[in-house]
């Protein structure tokens, strides 16, 4: 089954520890969505919103170890793009109502280097942060 990670295990190094037997198929898009921090990276429903991760093909009876590293309750399908083509994937996500909140500096440390080893820009993560500073704004007016 394909996994979209947008958390630690979009580095080899990370999804190897919960799932040895994953296969890395490269960079994807998973739209419809923005990334934002709950203590550790998730995704919240924007429709004008594209996520940058990893495709994995991995077996289906390592969905809830790969759900349980990425500190997530939940999983669904959403639509992802990979090599031009538009497919669905699994995506973990933090139950809905999860308020947003800054990760601490060990996480940060290590999703920081999990996305260097991904090749995927650090300047994600940063946008990632001002994100989730209006949603901690906006939770506190209301």
């Amino acid at each position: 089954m394909r996994y979209f990670s947008y958390g630690l295990t979009v580095a080899e190094s990370e999804m190897d520890q919960a799932c040895p037997e994953a296969r890395l198929l490269g960079p994807a898009t998973l739209w419809s969505q923005e990334l934002r921090f709950a203590n550790q990276a998730d995704v919240i429903e924007d429709f004008l919103g594209y996520v940058q991760g990893i495709l994995w093909e991995i077996p289906e009876e390592y969905i809830d170890m790969v759900t349980a590293y990425e500190r997530h309750d939940n999983k669904r399908q959403l639509m992802i793009n990979h090599e031009g083509n538009t497919m669905r994937a699994w995506v973990s996500h933090k139950k809905i109502g999860t308020p947003p909140q800054q990760p601490s500096w060990d996480y940060w440390q290590e999703i920081e280097s999990a996305y260097d080893e991904a090749g995927l820009p650090n300047d994600i993560l940063v946008r990632t942060m001002e994100v989730t500073d209006y949603y901690i704004d906006l939770n506190q007016k209301f």
